[in-house]
């Protein structure tokens, strides 16, 4: 009887830290992955989130703010993000992109010339810069298209 329970006792251990071992691998492998980025080190691969520094969050571009702030919209639009709020008085928009909510602010620097910078809300930086890039991209190739009055 004794030989019985010591063997019970010790597979419901083993049955245990293997269900356990189940359940952490399925949890993992339910939770998105951050997109990553591949550095080989001495021979081991040794993985590291790709994240967007400050410096590739602002650009100043050659058109005066309220054709910027439009433009901006503009991209937004054309990227599909969810533009959750506009206030065109203090030149932000909030907007929402993979489940993320960034915001953007211009600002004049001169005469022809504006400000525009493109931050994260929660100032968590571990996203793709691509995303900013993709839209300073948008905006410097339509810099030169003058806007159309109806």
């Amino acid at each position: 009887m004794k030989k019985f329970l010591i063997l019970i006792a010790c597979l419901c251990f083993y049955v245990g830290n293997a269900f356990a071992d189940t359940n952490n691998t399925l949890i993992a492998s339910n939770i998105p992955a951050v997109s990553q980025q591949i550095t080989a080190i001495n021979n081991s691969v040794v993985t590291q989130p790709v994240r967007a520094s400050l410096n590739q969050c602002f650009d100043t571009l050659s058109m005066n703010s309220e054709q910027l702030f439009y433009l901006s919209m503009a991209a937004l639009n054309n990227m599909n993000y969810k533009i959750k709020e506009v206030q065109s008085k203090t030149g932000t928009i909030l907007f929402q992109a993979y489940s993320r909510e960034f915001l953007i602010t211009i600002a004049d620097k001169g005469v022809n010339k504006s400000f525009i910078k493109i931050l994260p809300t929660d100032s968590n930086y571990a996203f793709s810069p691509a995303l900013v890039q993709n839209i300073f991209g948008f905006l410097k190739a339509n810099s030169s298209v003058s806007p159309v009055v109806l």
